[in-house]
């Protein structure tokens, strides 16, 4: 039984693809692209450029107002020559 559909549709004719399909998929599929890669840009990138920032602004606030630089790095002594 299932064979005999599988032969019905084996004998009937496919009409052929409309000629705007490729350019709707492409269009479809570029506009998904570009929301994705906006909300990618929104939740992502600029909190995360925002909270570099501002901590480079505040460090530097806090560099001008006490007049001392405090650094996390932790560089060897130097020799003297």
């Amino acid at each position: 039984m299932p064979t005999e559909l599988f032969e019905q549709l084996a004998r009937r004719d496919v009409p052929p693809a409309p000629a705007e399909l490729n350019r709707e998929a492409h269009q479809r599929l570029n506009r998904a692209l570009l929301a994705a890669h906006l909300v990618d840009l929104a939740a992502g990138c600029l909190p995360y450029l925002a909270v570099h920032f501002l901590r480079a602004v505040a460090d530097f606030l806090k560099t001008t107002f006490t007049g001392r630089f405090e650094s996390d790095r932790r560089d060897p002594p130097r020799e003297a020559p």
